[in-house]
């Protein structure tokens, strides 16, 4: 399981390598130098496409906020790169996780489908999961860092 973006501090903060912010996850517990150990989920689909932490962050500002604009101030990103990333999203299913007006420019209203708010709690449920079930090692983890 690789991150899509590591936490600098705020919940969404910038990330380096180009990926999306993500929120903070949960630590079941697992702290190194008051910061939590966390678990991030990237899937992996055939044929390339990638969801992770900073798509469904994205995806769930876009709910917050009804548009794709302020989805992506709120993320710091450009509206191109919020945009590319929808597209990326809605073209790696057989339905939109996103729908926008046809041309969607200028902080015209996104919604969320029905079939992007159940990928983000299924994503949202295997990552709890997944952390959930990796506590033990977590806690390995955390006795071998280095301070």
């Amino acid at each position: 399981m690789a991150g899509e973006a590591r936490e600098a501090g705020s919940q969404h903060a910038r990330s380096s390598g180009g990926a999306l912010p993500s929120r903070e996850g949960d630590s079941s517990g697992t702290m190194l130098g008051g910061r939590p150990i966390t678990v991030k989920l990237q899937i992996d689909l055939p044929g390339g496409a990638r969801i992770g932490p900073g798509k469904i962050r994205l995806l769930e500002l876009i709910e917050e906020a009804g548009s794709l604009s302020r989805a992506a101030e709120a993320m710091r990103v450009s509206y191109r790169r919020a945009w590319l990333f929808v597209q990326h999203i809605n073209n790696a299913f057989d339905e939109p996780a996103v729908a926008t007006p046809e041309h969607g420019h200028g902080g015209a209203a996104a919604r969320l489908t029905d079939f992007g708010k159940e990928l983000i709690h299924h994503y949202r449920r295997m990552e709890a999961t997944a952390e959930a079930h990796n506590v033990d090692s977590l806690r390995w983890l955390a006795g071998h860092q280095k301070p």
